[in-house]
This record gives C-alpha cells, sequence and structure tokens, in this order.
C-alpha cells in the first residue's frame, strides 16, 4: 500500500490544457452531451488514476464559500483528512489564487498551513506533511507562466509571485543551502526547498519518486526554516 496523500486544489480553475470533458444531462428521458471547460478537478481526477483512489484524501471545494468553511463539522473533516495523510501534494495551476481576496480566506493556504503542523489527537500524534507542488500547464499548454529555465546560468526560474505566501515561504528555504551567484542572482542546488516544484508531465511518469523525496525532506526537516502560519 502507498503512503497516504492528502490533495489541496483549486476545483473551478480552468487556466489549464482542455481535455475534451463534457456533461451530460437529462431532459424528457433524452441524455444530451455538452462540451465543457476543463477543471483543474479533472487532473485531480487523473491523479486519482495515477497514485490509487484509496491511497488519496482530497479536500471537495466545488461551489463552497469560506462561510461553509467556517462550519466546524466541514473543518473537522479537512483536519481529519490531512492528519491521516503523510504527504500533501498542492496543484499549483496558474488561477488557482484569487488575487482580490485575503489568502487567510481561501481554502489552499489553510490546508497549506496545517500540512505543517505537528497534531497530536488522543494518544496518536501526526507529524507534519512532506509537500509537494505539482504544477499543471496553462491554457496555452505552457508552463512559462511559472516555471523558465536560464539557459546562460543553466538553472530553472520559478515565479513565486504567482504563489500563496505560505507555499512560497517554504521554497528556497533551506537553511544551510548550496548556492553560486550567476548574473546577480542566487542559484540554488540540492533540496533548497521544504516544498518539492516538479512539472505535472514529470510527476505522472515518477510519482513514487517524487512522494518518497517530500518523505524524506520531511525527515529532515530541521535543515529548512519552515513557516506554519498564513
Amino acid at each position: 500500500m502507498g503512503r497516504k496523500v492528502f490533495v489541496s486544489y483549486k476545483y473551478g480553475d480552468t487556466h489549464v490544457p482542455d481535455l475534451n470533458k463534457v456533461d451530460e444531462i437529462e431532459i424528457f428521458g433524452r441524455t444530451y452531451r455538452t462540451a465543457r471547460a476543463t477543471r483543474v478537478r479533472d487532473y485531480v481526477d487523473e491523479l486519482q488514476e495515477i497514485i490509487g483512489k484509496d491511497n488519496i484524501n482530497l479536500g471537495e471545494k466545488d461551489g463552497e464559500s469560506l462561510q461553509h468553511f467556517a462550519d466546524e463539522t466541514i473543518k473537522s473533516a479537512l483536519k481529519d483528512k490531512i492528519f491521516n495523510s503523510s504527504v500533501t501534494i498542492v496543484m499549483i495551476s496558474k488561477g488557482m489564487k484569487e488575487t482580490y481576496k485575503a489568502e487567510s480566506d481561501q481554502w489552499i493556504p489553510w490546508e497549506i498551513s496545517y500540512s505543517l503542523r505537528q497534531t497530536t489527537r488522543a494518544d496518536r500524534t501526526s507529524r507534519m506533511n512532506g509537500v509537494i507542488a505539482v504544477v499543471l500547464p496553462d491554457e496555452n499548454n505552457s508552463y512559462d507562466w511559472y516555471i523558465t529555465h536560464d539557459s546562460e546560468c543553466n538553472c530553472t526560474n520559478y515565479n513565486t509571485s504567482k504563489l500563496f505566501q505560505i507555499i512560497k515561504a517554504n521554497m528556497f528555504n533551506e537553511k544551510k543551502p548550496n548556492k553560486r551567484v550567476c548574473n546577480g542572482y542566487y542559484v540554488y542546488s540540492g533540496e533548497f526547498s521544504y516544498i518539492l516544484n516538479v512539472k505535472w508531465e514529470d510527476f505522472k511518469v515518477a510519482h513514487k519518486s517524487y512522494i518518497e523525496r517530500a518523505v524524506e525532506i520531511r525527515d529532515n526537516k530541521e535543515l529548512y526554516d519552515t513557516h506554519i502560519n498564513i
């Protein structure tokens, strides 16, 4: 059995490549198929097939508002799912962040914050989760909105301004990183972030390896300056 994984994502974000999805509706006994926009949730469905549905806990968000989120029943259900997992995957998508809404009023930052906490219930203590940022391409099937390659410095650039602050704060946060200077910027190597970055296409073919890397980083959490508050 694989490790239990919690998945955090923006359900209705449609800034992703089209998967030719359709909805079926029934009218007067007849079934009609209508095309619809592809959502991040459709990629999470694929993720379930890759990892195995028995190994995934999902935090459903379709149509849910902060008012519902404040309901202690909903909040407790999310806590249970995260508590019973060892790795959190956050789907990084172009439209996951609502710019004009406070981050404390959005789902993903709260889920990451809780994933990074060590929690004790009764006689059992859940360690902080390893965290993987699985990056989805945008509607043009490009990762350039977040990930670009610098050929001159031979490194990968991450546009962390697109991220929630709690995710950004847990990247490039190794206490004693291996780094060099190129064109006035630091270039890091090794496991320099507590939260791993990986492209969707790479994660699909080597998901077990990335999950184990996240766990190994978690097991060496003292090497990182982790931030748990939103």
